[in-house]
């Protein structure tokens, strides 16, 4: 039958077994809620949050969040990643907007 359409085999079998599968999103690993300093103590989120809200206090704009983590790491010995950072000062809506490149080339 297939010989006399023209159509390869593999090409019927293939689209007659074909399912679409949904694809399930996993959200990840929740948050602990604490980060640790260098000395093993645990500090709150609330607490790295006023932190934050302290260092800010005053800008007319909001710091970027790889310098706030800087400075957070110097300051009170904390190990704490940017990206936790990034997560605390979104839920705070203290971000900067992104800046884009300007080109170089200008378009005539």
């Amino acid at each position: 039958m297939l010989k006399i359409i023209g159509l390869p085999r593999s090409i019927y079998y293939y689209q007659k077994n074909y399912k679409v599968k949904e694809k399930q999103v996993s959200e990840g690993r929740p948050a602990p809620g604490y980060s640790s300093t260098k000395d093993g103590k645990k500090i709150a989120d609330e607490q790295i949050i006023e932190w934050l809200l302290e260092e800010i206090k005053g800008d007319a704009y909001a710091c970027k969040y790889r310098k706030l983590t800087k400075h957070i790491r110097r300051h009170y010995d904390l190990i704490i990643n940017k990206k936790k950072i990034y997560r605390l000062c979104k839920e705070l809506d203290i971000l900067r907007p992104n800046e884009r490149k300007r080109s170089l080339i200008q378009d005539a």
